[in-house]
C-alpha cells in the first residue's frame, strides 16, 4: 500500500484518527514524567558531581525521550535529546564529575523540550529556533571540550622505581630486575610490594617514595570543601565588625598623621583587603534560584488546580545566582504574585475561561542585575494592578530585600510584572 492508500485507509476507519490523537498524548504524557524524573535526577547531581548512577540515570532518560520523540515526529526534540545524549555519554567515558556547566546545558535541554511537548507559547516565537540552535550548539562544543581533553596526551606519571633510583635507594639495575620479576614471577604483586620482600629497601623507603609520587602526579584540580552557610555568615558577621573598627582607625591615624603618612597608607591597605574579603565571600553564599523556582511551580500549580483554572504554567532561567537570602525569600512573593495574575487575568470572565492561558516565569541576567519576569498572555488593565493593595505590599517586602518590582502591559499582547535585583 503506498502512502496515498494509507492515508485513504485512515480516513475510511472511523475514530482512527482520534486514536492516533490518544496515542500521541500517551507518548507526550510519558515524555513529561520521564522529565520529571530528569530534573529530580538533576537536583541529585548537583549536590553530588560524582554521582555515576545519577549521569547513567539522565543519560538513559534522555535515551527515551529520543525514542519517543521520533515516534512523535517531533524533529527539534529528538536534536536536543540526541545531543544531551552524547555530552552525558562523553561525561560517562572520560569524566570524573558533571561540572556546573554540564548540569545547566542539561537543564536548557529540559526546559526546551518541556515547551515543546507543552506547545509552549514561546515556541511560536520567531527567536526560538535560533535559541534552541545556539542551544544545541553548545551542547556539542561541550562534548567536544570533553573529548579534546581525554585525548590530550598525559604528562608521564612518576613511578615507584624512578623515584627510588632518583632518591639514591635503588639503582637503574635493580629496578629493572624487579620489573622483569613482576612480568613473570610476581605478576600480581605491586613494584614496592617486591622490593620489599627481596629487601632491596626499607618500609621507610618504599613510603617515601609512595608519598613523593602522589605530590608529582597530583595534577591542578580545584579542590572543594563543605562551609555550613551558618559559618560562612558568621566571617561575614566577623569581618564587617574588623571593617567597622577599621573605619575608626584609619579615622583617626589621617586625622593624627596626615592622609600621606606611612601607618595611615597601611590602614587604609589594610581596609580594602578586608573589603575584598568581604566582597569574596559574599560570593560564597550565590545559589542558583532553582529551589525558590521548584516552590514557585508546586505552588502555582496547586493554585490552578484549586480554582480548576485551564492555564499552562512554566519557569526558565533556573540556573541564575543570587544571594541565598534572597533566593530563600524569594519564593514567597514571586507565588503572591501568581496568585494575584492568575485571579484578574484567568480567573473572572467565562470568555477566559474557555481558552488556555499562558503564564511563564523567566530569570534572566542584565548587566550587574538579575531580572525575573512573570508574563502572561492575558491583557488586563496595568493601573488597576498597580492600585490593588495586595500588589503594593508585595512591593515593600521586595524592596526589603533592595527589589524592585514593576508591571507593564507589553505594549497590549499581555502582562508582565518585572523584578530587578541587584548585583
Amino acid at each position: 500500500m503506498d502512502l496515498k492508500d494509507e492515508k485513504d485507509g485512515i480516513a475510511t476507519v472511523p475514530g482512527l484518527s482520534e486514536i492516533s490523537k490518544s496515542y500521541m498524548e500517551d507518548f507526550l504524557t510519558e515524555i513529561r514524567e520521564i522529565i520529571e524524573d530528569i530534573e529530580l535526577e538533576l537536583v541529585n547531581l548537583e549536590m553530588d558531581p560524582g554521582s555515576m548512577d545519577s549521569i547513567n540515570s539522565i543519560y538513559c532518560s534522555f535515551h527515551t525521550i529520543r525514542g519517543l520523540t521520533g515516534l512523535i515526529n517531533d524533529e527539534t526534540s529528538t536534536k536536543i535529546a540526541v545531543a544531551s545524549e552524547e555530552l552525558l555519554e562523553a561525561v560517562r567515558k572520560y569524566s570524573a564529575i558533571a561540572s556546573k556547566n554540564i548540569i545547566n546545558l542539561i537543564l536548557d535541554s529540559v526546559g526546551f523540550i518541556k515547551k515543546l511537548c507543552t506547545h509552549h507559547a514561546s515556541v511560536s516565537d520567531q527567536r526560538f529556533p535560533g535559541q534552541v540552535e545556539r542551544h544545541i550548539m553548545n551542547l556539542k562544543k561541550s562534548k567536544e571540550d570533553i573529548l579534546l581533553e581525554a585525548r590530550q596526551p598525559l604528562e608521564k606519571e612518576s613511578k615507584i622505581g624512578e623515584i627510588l633510583v632518583q632518591e639514591g635507594a635503588l639503582d637503574r639495575s635493580q629496578v629493572e630486575d624487579v620489573l622483569k620479576k613482576q612480568t613473570s614471577l610476581y605478576n600480581k604483586m605491586k613494584f614496592g610490594e617486591i622490593v620489599l620482600r627481596e629487601k632491596k629497601v626499607d618500609a621507610s623507603d618504599i613510603i617515601k617514595a609512595i608519598r613523593m609520587q602522589k605530590v608529582r602526579n597530583t595534577g591542578s584540580v580545584d579542590q572543594y570543601v563543605k562551609i555550613p552557610l551558618e559559618r560562612l555568615d558568621q566571617i561575614i558577621s566577623i569581618i564587617q565588625n574588623v571593617s567597622s573598627i577599621y573605619d575608626s582607625v584609619k579615622d583617626e591615624a589621617v586625622l593624627r598623621f596626615g592622609s600621606n603618612d606611612a601607618l595611615t597608607i597601611e590602614t587604609t591597605k589594610a581596609y580594602h583587603l578586608l573589603h575584598d574579603v568581604r566582597n569574596i565571600l559574599k560570593e560564597l553564599r550565590m545559589v542558583t534560584l532553582q529551589q525558590a523556582f521548584q516552590k514557585l511551580t508546586r505552588s502555582a500549580c496547586s493554585i490552578i488546580e484549586e480554582n480548576q483554572l485551564e492555564v499552562m504554567f512554566s519557569t526558565m532561567g533556573e540556573n541564575i545566582e543570587v544571594d541565598k537570602e534572597i533566593a530563600d525569600r524569594l519564593a514567597l512573593p514571586l507565588g503572591d504574585l501568581v496568585r494575584i495574575l492568575l485571579e484578574k487575568a484567568y480567573g473572572e470572565s467565562e470568555e477566559r475561561s474557555k481558552r488556555i492561558g499562558n503564564i511563564e516565569v523567566v530569570a534572566y541576567e542584565e548587566g550587574n542585575t538579575v531580572h525575573i519576569d512573570i508574563t502572561g498572555d492575558a491583557v488586563i488593565d496595568v493601573d488597576e494592578l498597580r492600585m490593588d493593595p495586595r500588589y503594593n505590599e508585595i512591593g515593600q517586602r521586595l524592596n526589603a530585600l533592595r527589589c524592585r518590582l514593576n508591571a507593564d502591559d507589553m505594549n497590549g499582547e499581555g502582562i508582565r510584572m518585572s523584578i530587578v535585583l541587584p548585583r
